[in-house]
């Protein structure tokens, strides 16, 4: 697994470097999920509130990426 973190690691700060930024940081997503992903000890969290925070979360985020990428880019046609 550590090989994983160490070649993305290095994909990513040669794309910061020379490539794109936003790409890199983007992998920096990609390694932050590798230590949570190691202590999972696969069983269910006892958390029930955690369900209906995510059946929240999820469409409130994607309806404010929405809006704030209509605020930057204006009103996009989204057909081909």
């Amino acid at each position: 697994m550590w090989q994983i973190i160490q070649w993305t690691f290095w994909y990513g700060l040669v794309s910061f470097l020379f490539v794109s930024k936003t790409y890199a940081l983007e992998l920096v997503g990609v390694l932050m999920v590798y230590p949570v992903l190691y202590f999972y000890n696969g069983e269910r969290g006892k958390a029930k509130w955690m369900k209906w925070f995510f059946y929240l979360y999820y469409p409130t985020h994607l309806i404010l990426l929405g809006i704030l990428r209509v605020m930057i880019y204006g009103d996009i046609n989204l057909t081909v």
